[in-house]
């Protein structure tokens, strides 16, 4: 596993903050012991990190060759560009189809994905989401 850093901050550093978060969630159809493949991508608005996670993990429980993933999806400006662009904030794991692991962040990643396939991340009654409709 990589090094994780955790540090003390002052929670008024801060200067703005949304309460209507638009999640993006990977869907990767991949063999056993890969992450790429075939990928059905949705937006999810409305619910919480753990509701989208809950969500995920109930649409891998009916294979065990895919895998997930689950981004925070923000529109910025980018430097050098007069437009805004869409851009993605990875929240669990990354983009399975992102071929060899360009880091040991990345490759730790793509790893704790495939782990999930056999050891699902816990989450309370409280925030399991319905099935997709």
């Amino acid at each position: 596993m990589t090094s994780i850093d955790i540090a003390l901050v002052d929670e008024r550093d801060s200067g703005w903050e949304r309460h209507d978060p638009l999640f993006r969630v990977y869907l990767h159809d991949a063999a056993p012991g890969a992450t790429g493949g075939a990928t059905a991508t949705y937006d999810v608005r409305g619910a919480d990190v753990l509701q989208v996670i809950d969500w995920a993990e109930s649409q891998v429980r009916t294979t065990d060759a895919t895998t997930y993933a689950v981004a925070l999806v923000r529109d910025e400006w980018s430097p050098g560009q007069s437009d805004m662009r869409r851009g993605l904030v990875w929240l669990v794991g990354i983009d399975g189809n992102t071929g060899t692991a360009l880091d040991e962040r990345e490759a730790d990643a793509l790893a704790r994905m495939i782990a999930r396939r056999a050891d699902p991340v816990a989450v309370p009654a409280a925030d399991r989401m319905p099935p997709l409709r």
